[in-house]
């Protein structure tokens, strides 16, 4: 694959068209859900997608777009239909019906504000007020709103964004204070380590796409306490850079791996840091090492497009004298509050995800490829229960002695909640009637997030892993205990997986087209004495693959 940015873009831009109802004989015209106005198979449109009318603002103006008159038109008619499905509070629904959901009308408006302006002369006076009060609307919700379902850093800063261009648009002072209450917020709940907070812990490709908000938010309105922020979320980030130019993976909170370079672009200006990311990742972009466009579904298109387009149009300033740390010779960097360690050796780039119960992923420094991607132990009891060392605990015990780490983790269920005809029954008579009421739609997404992602449902099962990590080795020993009756059906190594609900994650990368040998667990003896052990060397210097003990 060799497909620059600007080009997926281009590409993507073309796809969209097809996403986008183009017909004005009905009445979903401008509707981007094609699942809603072509195939039906939903009962509403989701709102979010809408946004992509501002990537093709971008297009119209490129030399593949031929006929720009008719994207003109097409633009007014999606951003005419997002306004026809608004709620009268001025939100939007992403999930399902009566949403009135906060992040939804968070994202929309960044894109909705500047499409609008771009095509502002094609409406006519009246048009135009009747839009902007429909916009302001919208901002109204969000000045008046709040998320309360999670504490989510990607969706405040989107919010933040949104007020923040709201008051360029309207030139209404309490956005702009509104907007510089939500940064403070997002900043005061920054780690020391750098991270922002997504959810129950740190999640990096997540926090790229925060950056993406908070660098357009910066270089709008620049404020040192900001500048502060972006640094050291930066210095954070850096170090999940992986030599195979993928990004992120299952030791982050929401286990995502998109990597979103439009912030980090923006600031490459002003710090030399993100200047060699955003050189970097370009080329890992260009050359699909990592998760791209052309891998992304129409969920994740319009911020990772949004954010193309925007790398794209950055000059690359010279970025020589800095290295990044998967280019750096041998280091240890722990970020004890993230629970994670980051493990360097001439020959290999570990990382070490101590919150995730263990994740382990380790690359080989020769050969730039993934060697061992250790997502956790994965298991089945006799009665059909799935369940993983891989769960989000920002307690999780380690012990450090020089290269050494030692630590702990407990095994949690697996959610496997998916729709069902009868289910879906129950949740849409709840949307039309009791999730009207804001408290009872905001107490059932929370609802929704502890079956999904937050739930603490133990097994009585732990591991203890001990993980030495030598010059061209590294040596795993794990023990795993029986903590109660338990009757296990299978229990493996569990290669790439990820054990939370998350729409974002699980996205291709070519790394899982390779199969790695992974150790044999002896169930029986665990059943029989209630522990058994496993141990592990991962050999670097001439052969990249793992090898048993």
């Amino acid at each position: 694959m060799d497909i620059s940015i600007r080009q997926q873009a281009i590409l993507a831009c073309r796809r969209l068209l097809s996403q986008l109802n183009r017909d004005p004989a009905t009445q979903t015209y401008g509707c981007f859900d094609r699942r809603y106005w072509a195939w039906k198979l939903v009962d509403f449109p989701e709102a979010t997608f809408q946004r992509n009318i501002h990537p093709l603002c971008w297009f119209m103006d490129q030399p593949e777009a031929t006929g720009s008159d008719n994207l003109v038109e097409f633009i007014r008619a999606g951003l005419l239909y997002a306004i026809n499905i608004q709620h009268k509070d001025g939100s939007f629904d992403q999930a399902y019906p009566n949403e009135h959901s906060y992040g939804a009308t968070a994202f929309l408006l960044p894109d909705l504000i500047p499409a609008y302006q771009k095509i502002k002369e094609s409406f006519l006076p009246d048009e135009r007020v009747f839009i902007e009060n429909r916009l302001m609307r919208s901002v109204d919700f969000l000045y008046k709103a709040a998320e309360l379902h999670g504490f989510i850093a990607n969706h405040l800063a989107g919010a933040a964004l949104a007020l923040f261009k709201s008051y360029q648009l309207f030139g209404e002072k309490k956005y702009k204070s509104a907007s510089d209450n939500i940064v403070d917020i997002i900043i005061e709940n920054q780690s020391d380590e750098g991270w922002f907070q997504e959810y129950d812990g740190a999640d990096p490709g997540y926090q790229t796409l925060c950056m993406y908000y908070l660098a357009q938010i910066f270089t709008l309105g620049h404020s040192d306490k900001l500048h502060n922020a972006l640094e050291r979320s930066l210095q954070f980030l850096q170090f999940f850079i992986h030599p195979d130019g993928t990004f992120g993976g299952e030791y982050g909170s929401r286990r995502t791996e998109i990597y979103y370079p439009g912030g980090i672009s923006l600031l490459s200006q002003e710090f030399p840091v993100a200047a060699k990311m955003h050189t970097i990742m370009k080329e890992s972009i260009r050359t699909g090492n990592t998760v791209n466009l052309i891998d992304i579904d129409m969920g994740n298109l319009a911020p990772l497009l949004s954010n193309y387009i925007t790398a794209a149009s950055i000059v690359e300033p010279s970025s020589e004298t800095y290295s990044l740390p998967k280019k750096q010779k041998e280091f240890t960097r722990v970020f004890k509050s993230a629970g994670l360690a980051i493990i360097a050796t001439p020959v290999y780039y570990a990382v070490f995800g101590i919150s995730n119960g263990g994740v382990l992923k380790v690359f080989n420094k020769k050969t730039n490829t993934l060697v061992y991607d250790d997502c956790g132990l994965l298991g089945e009891t006799s009665n059909g229960q799935m369940f993983s060392t891989q769960k989000t605990d920002l307690n999780n015990p380690i012990i450090r002695n020089g290269n050494i780490f030692e630590t702990s983790s407990t095994f949690k269920k697996i959610p496997s909640q998916f729709p069902t005809p009868f289910n879906y029954l129950l949740l849409r008579i709840a949307n039309l009637t009791l999730m009207r009421c804001r408290f009872l739609n905001e107490a059932t997404k929370k609802m929704f997030v502890k079956l999904l992602i937050n739930k603490n449902s133990s097994i009585p099962l732990r591991r203890i892993r001990q993980i030495e990590f030598r010059q061209n080795t590294i040596h795993i020993a794990d023990k795993i205990e029986k903590t109660g009756p338990i009757q296990i059906k299978t229990l493996i190594y569990g290669n790439k997986f990820s054990a939370i609900h998350m729409a974002s994650a699980r996205y291709f990368t070519p790394s899982q087209l390779v199969k790695r040998e992974q150790p044999i667990i002896d169930i029986e003896n665990l059943q029989r004495t209630s522990a058994t052990s496993q141990s592990l060397i991962i050999k670097l210097q001439k052969d990249p693959k793992a090898h048993r003990a």
